[in-house]
C-alpha cells in the first residue's frame, strides 16, 4: 500500500509484509500477565493452631469419644460423629467454619484455618 504523496515504502507497508512479530508480542504479553493473575498469585496464609484450640474444637464436636472419623475432601473436612445432636454447629460457625453442611452422622465443613492436626488424630 503506498499512499499518493509517497514514493516509497512506509510503515504500513513493512507492518503488512512483517505481520507475525505483533501477534507474538501479543501473545507474550498476554502469557505474562496469566502468569501474575494465576501462577504468582500470593497464598493464603493458613494461622496454626495451639493445643487449647484443638481441644476447644473437638469439644465443639462432642468430644473424642463422639468423632469416629476425619477425612478430607478437597478443602472441606468431614467429621462422621456417632451423635450429631451432641455437635455445637452455632459454635463450629462462630469460629470461622463455612459450608457447614450435616447429612447423616456426618458433618462437613470447611475450616479458615489448618484442619490437617485435627484429621491426623482422628484418620479413618
Amino acid at each position: 500500500m503506498i499512499f499518493l504523496f509517497f514514493d516509497e515504502p512506509t510503515y504500513l507497508d513493512w507492518l503488512n509484509k512483517n505481520f507475525w512479530w505483533p501477534v507474538i508480542l501479543c501473545v507474550l504479553i498476554v502469557l505474562i500477565g496469566f502468569y501474575f493473575i494465576y501462577v504468582h498469585r500470593p497464598k493464603p496464609k493458613l494461622k496454626p493452631l495451639s493445643e487449647e484450640e484443638i481441644s476447644l474444637i473437638i469439644n465443639l464436636f462432642g468430644g473424642e469419644a463422639n468423632i469416629k472419623g476425619v477425612s478430607k475432601e478437597g478443602s472441606r473436612y468431614s467429621f462422621i460423629l456417632k451423635n450429631v445432636e451432641k455437635c455445637n454447629l452455632e459454635k463450629i460457625k462462630d469460629l470461622g467454619a463455612t459450608g457447614v453442611f450435616v447429612s447423616g452422622n456426618a458433618v462437613k465443613l470447611i475450616f479458615p484455618f489448618n484442619g490437617d492436626v485435627i484429621m491426623n488424630k482422628f484418620s479413618l
